[in-house]
Parts: structure tokens; sequence; C-alpha cells
């Protein structure tokens, strides 16, 4: 076989990953749909009078993701503002929703950000600027979820207690260990910029050695101007207090309204259960599904919310509470990012760069 015939049959692991994917994906709501127990089964017996549901709060639930969807941008838009003043709302709400869908599709959601940069660029901010924004508030969410998760495992633990298997125990010790390490991480290189950078050094060029890094002097290079940029970003962020506070404030709310769909889903369900409990198992899930490289954490995600609220919903609502909770969270997600997810590939440049190109 000549070299043009193995590039010829060369296989498409990107689009085979991408079909396994989408077909883990359909399984899983059709098995939330058809098998017993499931969605239509729930219809059959609500139809029936066997069971009631008030879609209030089904409601409640649309809308507090909507809140954090809502409150992504503005953040985004508050802190490009910083800036770029010529800036204006709707750009930032173009902005997140293109990082919605891209993370949502995504594996480990590692395409939000690049595609967000390339939409405020094609906007006429610039991509400096957009990238000093969207880490800055990396920072920030990534304190917030670090400390909210310390918070769920100090007052939640009796909670988990007894809940998890051994497989799950594991799982979640990784998950809060992944949310501690980065806390540590995000700290050094926040304060401790020359230690970040000998230590990154240290480690590429060993790794370069035992030639399980390719590349490594241009890698180094290029965390270095990562790590450069972090710690400017976060020089500038720690200049304005009150900017601080508005923006931890709201991401805390953020965080917050994400993690309370599974509380109105389940008083859906007419379910007596403890808010603060619900917001701590939601937060549960999110350590474990996010260790899952797959999009959305497709498979990790439905069984960690199986384990960690199994003693809430019962059998006849599990499977359910599951999909509203996907559907709400994830599926519904993609279905209203994705109109904007085209966006990027239109110039729409702010006022003044227009002037600025008539002037030249």
């Amino acid at each position: 076989m000549n070299n043009g015939d193995k590039r010829r049959f060369k296989v498409p692991w990107k689009l085979v990953f991408n079909t396994c994917v989408i077909a883990l994906t359909i399984a899983l709501v059709a098995y939330f749909v058809f098998s017993d127990g499931g969605f239509i089964d729930l219809i059959n017996k609500i139809n029936s009078g066997k069971m009631q549901v008030n879609t209030v709060w089904i409601v409640m639930a649309v809308v507090a993701h909507l809140l954090n969807i809502a409150l992504d941008s503005t953040i985004i838009y508050l802190f490009i503002k910083q800036t770029t003043p010529e800036v204006k709302p709707h750009m930032a709400l173009v902005a997140g929703m293109v990082g919605q869908f891209f993370c949502a599709v995504t594996p480990s959601s590692t395409g939000g950000q690049p595609m967000q940069i390339l939409t405020m660029s094609r906007m006429g901010i610039k991509a400096s600027n957009g990238t000093s924004a969207l880490v800055q508030k990396f920072l920030v969410w990534q304190f917030t979820l670090a400390v909210y998760c310390i918070i769920s495992i100090s007052f939640g633990f009796s909670f988990i207690a007894g809940k998890l298997d051994p497989t799950m125990w594991v799982l979640t010790i990784i998950g809060f260990s992944a949310q501690v390490v980065m806390i540590v991480v995000l700290l050094l290189a926040s304060f401790a910029k020359g230690i970040t950078i000998r230590f990154v050094d240290s480690i590429f060029r060993l790794l370069g050695k035992l030639h399980i890094l390719k590349n490594a002097d241009e890698k180094i290079q290029s965390i270095n101007e990562s790590l450069e940029n972090f710690h400017k970003s976060n020089q500038e962020l720690n200049k304005n207090k009150k900017l601080l506070v508005l923006i931890y404030t709201l991401t805390v709310v953020q965080m917050t309204s994400f993690f309370l769909v599974p509380y109105c889903i389940s008083q859906a369900f007419n379910i007596d259960c403890n808010i603060f409990e619900m917001i701590f198992a939601q937060s549960y899930v999110n350590m474990v599904s996010s260790l899952m490289p797959l999009p959305g954490g497709s498979g990790a995600a439905e069984y960690s919310f199986s384990v960690f609220f199994g003693t809430y919903f019962t059998a006849e609502t599990m499977k359910t509470a599951i999909l509203l909770w996907r559907t709400i969270t994830y599926y519904g997600t993609i279905v209203i990012s994705m109109p904007f997810s085209q966006l990027h590939k239109k110039k729409n440049i702010l006022p003044e760069n227009i002037e600025r190109e008539k002037e030249n």
C-alpha cells in the first residue's frame, strides 16, 4: 500500500468520536423517555390521575437556568467594559451564548473560551482585551466554585455519608481534590508568578528529557505568556474593589441559580427536601461529572445525579427528573445558544473601528 492509500484510508478519529458521543446522547435520552418509570410512563400516570406534577416549579427551574445564562453574559460585559467602554450589552450576550454553545458541545468545555475570543475580535474587541476579560472571569469562577465545593463538603459531609459506593467515593474525592489543586494553582499563579514559572519550567523540561513532551521550549514559552497574562489580569481585577465585590456576588448568585434547578424539579414532584442539601448534592454532581472528558459529561452527569439525588426522587420520578434536569441545563442550552454559534463568522465591528477604517 503506497502513501496515498494510507492517507486515503486514515481513520477519521474526530468523526468517530463525535458519532459515538451523539449515539450515547441519543441512547440516554431514549432510555429516560421510553423505559419503565421514564417520561412516557410518568405522563400516563399523570393523565390517569395517579400522580400530580406542579408545572409552576418546572417553569421556575427554567427561569433559574436562564438567570444563570443571563448573569454569565452580564459578568462578561462588566469585564469587557473595563478595557472597551464602547462595548454594548448585546455584544456580551452574543459572546456569552457562543461560549455556552461551544462549552456544551466540546470535551471538557475546551471550545468555549477560544470561540468567545474569536467572536469578540470579529466584533471589534481586541483579542488581548477579550482574553484578559475571560481570564479574569475564569479566575473569579474557579475561586467561587472551589470555595463553594469546600463549603459543600464541610457542611454536607453527613449528607453524603453512606450514600456512595466505593467508586463514587473515589470519584468524589478526586473531584474535590481537583478543586483544591485548582485553587492552590490559582493562588500561586496570582500571587507567586516567579515560583509558578520556575515550577512549570522544571516540569516541562523534565518531560522533554523523558521524551514525553515534544517541543518543550515552545510550550514553556506559551505557558509563561499565559501566566504573565493571568498575573496581569489578576492585578487589574484587584485594583477595582467595587467591581471585584460586584463580580463575586453575581458569580455566587449565578452558581446558586444553576444549583437550584434540581430543587425546583423536586418541588414539581411535591418532594419534601432541604434546599441546602439539594444545592450540596448538585455541587457534588458537578465535581464528579466534570471528570468525564466528554461534552456535557455525558453518562457521568446522569449517573452521578441518580446517586446523589437517589434518596429524594422515587423510582417513579428519578428518570424523568434526570431528563428534565439535562433538558433544562444541557440540551436546552444547546438549542437556545445554537443560533449564536455562527455569529463569530460575521464581522460586526464597533463604531470607533469603522471611523478608524474611514480615516485610514
